[in-house]
C-alpha cells in the first residue's frame, strides 16, 4: 500500500492519500419504489473493480472539502489527482467571531463562494472572494447570520440557489428551509418569503416548515437541491424521505423516496449532469440511490458492499461520482453510469469526517 501525507494548515493534521483497493459496486439493482418490489437474488454479488487507468479524464481541476469536526476550521482544497493545495480561505476579521463547524458550500456565478459556519449561537453564512494566485479566497462579508431578525437559521447544513439567484438554507436545529435575498441585490442576505418580499418575525424566511409547525413538515432536514423542474428536492433524514416542494407556494408536491420501501436516512442530493436522475446518499444503508425523474423509479447505484461507511458528500466530475465515507474518513470514486468502483480511494485517512465536497476550479 502506498501513502502520501501532508501537514494540514493550522493544526499539523496529516492527510494521507492512498492507492489501496476499494471494493467496487455489483451490478445495479433496479426497482420501482412505488411498487414495493422485493430484492431479487442476483448472481452479481461478487464485485469487480475498474482499474484506475481506465477512468475517464478529470474535468474538474480543483476540489473543496469541509470536515465535520477537527481542528482545521477552513476549506481544504485538492487538485484533480488528490494532491493537497492547502487552505482555500483567507483570514476573517475578529469582529465576526469564531468561524467553526463549516458545512455546506456554494459557488456563485461570479466565482465567489458562500460557506456555512454553523457554530452554535454564532451561526452565519460567509462570502469569500475569487480565488487568488496563491489559491486563497479573501473574506468579503457576512452574507447572513442567525439573530433576532433571522431566528430560524440555526446549525444550517446545506445551501442551494434558485434560478432567481435567491439562496435557500436547510437548518438542522429548526428543521426548516429558509430563503434569503440574492447576492448582489439591494437587500442581500435578508430573509424573504415565497414571493420575494421581506420576511420578519419568528418565521422569517421560512419556505418549508418543520413537523411541529405543519403535519407536512420536516423532521430532520439535511441536503437540498433544485431540480430541472424548478422544484426544491429535500432530504429528510428523520422521516427517511426525499420530497419535492413548490417554493412559490411552500407546499409539498410529492414524495419520491420513502422509508417503507427504499430510503432510511437520506443525507445529500445531487442531479446527474443531464438532469434526468437524482442521486441520494444514505448514511445508514451505506449506499447511493438513483431516482429516474421521468417515471420516479429508483435503483441502488452503489450498494453497501462497495465499502462506504456512513455515506455523506456527493460530487460529479465527467463520468465519475465521488462519495464521502464519513466514518471511513475517505472519498471514494465510482463510475457514474454503472456504479463500478475505482481501484483506490480518491482521498484516504482524512483528519476528520468528510462533510461536503464540491468543485472549486483553479483560476476562479
Amino acid at each position: 500500500m502506498h501513502f502520501r501525507s501532508i501537514a494540514s494548515l493550522s493544526a499539523c493534521v496529516f492527510l494521507s492519500l492512498s492507492a489501496s483497493s476499494a471494493s467496487a459496486a455489483p451490478q445495479e439493482d433496479t426497482r420501482k419504489h412505488h411498487k414495493h418490489e422485493k430484492d431479487a437474488p442476483s448472481s452479481a454479488d461478487s464485485p469487480a473493480t475498474v482499474p484506475a487507468s481506465s477512468a475517464p479524464a478529470e474535468t474538474i481541476s480543483c476540489w473543496y472539502m469541509t470536515l465535520h469536526g477537527g481542528a482545521a476550521d477552513t476549506i481544504l482544497q485538492f487538485d484533480s489527482k488528490g494532491n493537497p493545495l492547502g487552505s482555500a480561505l483567507g483570514p476573517t476579521p475578529d469582529s465576526i467571531g469564531a468561524v467553526h463547524g463549516l458545512r455546506g458550500m456554494l459557488r456563485l456565478a461570479d466565482n465567489t463562494l458562500l460557506v456555512i459556519s454553523a457554530w452554535k449561537e454564532n451561526t452565519q453564512v460567509l462570502r469569500f472572494g475569487v480565488r487568488g494566485a496563491d489559491g486563497v479566497r479573501p473574506f468579503l462579508s457576512v452574507f447572513a447570520k442567525q439573530d433576532a431578525s433571522n431566528p430560524l437559521m440555526l446549525h444550517p447544513y446545506c445551501l442551494a440557489q434558485a434560478s432567481d439567484g435567491s439562496i435557500y438554507a436547510s437548518n438542522q436545529d429548526t428543521n426548516t428551509i429558509t430563503r434569503y435575498a440574492a447576492p448582489g441585490s439591494a437587500n442581500e442576505g435578508a430573509p424573504i418569503d415565497c414571493h420575494g418580499q421581506p420576511s420578519t418575525g419568528a418565521q422569517a424566511g421560512m419556505i418549508v416548515p418543520d413537523s411541529k409547525s405543519s403535519a407536512d413538515g420536516l423532521h430532520a432536514v439535511r441536503g437540498i437541491a433544485f431540480g430541472p423542474d424548478g422544484l426544491l428536492y429535500v432530504a429528510d433524514r428523520g422521516d427517511g424521505q426525499v420530497s419535492r416542494w413548490n417554493v412559490t407556494t411552500g407546499k409539498r408536491v410529492d414524495t419520491l423516496l420513502k422509508k417503507a420501501d427504499s430510503d432510511k436516512t437520506p443525507i445529500q442530493l445531487i442531479f446527474t449532469p443531464g438532469g434526468e436522475a437524482l442521486l441520494v446518499s444514505d448514511n445508514k444503508l451505506n449506499c447511493v440511490l438513483r431516482v429516474t425523474l421521468a417515471d420516479q423509479s429508483w435503483s441502488i447505484l452503489i450498494p453497501e458492499s462497495a465499502g462506504i461507511d456512513a455515506a455523506s458528500s456527493l460530487a460529479i466530475s465527467g463520468n465519475q461520482l465521488y462519495v464521502g465515507s464519513r466514518k471511513g474518513k475517505e472519498v471514494l470514486r465510482f463510475n457514474l453510469t454503472d456504479g463500478t468502483a475505482e481501484s483506490a480511494p480518491f482521498l484516504q485517512d482524512l483528519p476528520d469526517n468528510p462533510e461536503f465536497f464540491i468543485p472549486g476550479h483553479l483560476g476562479s
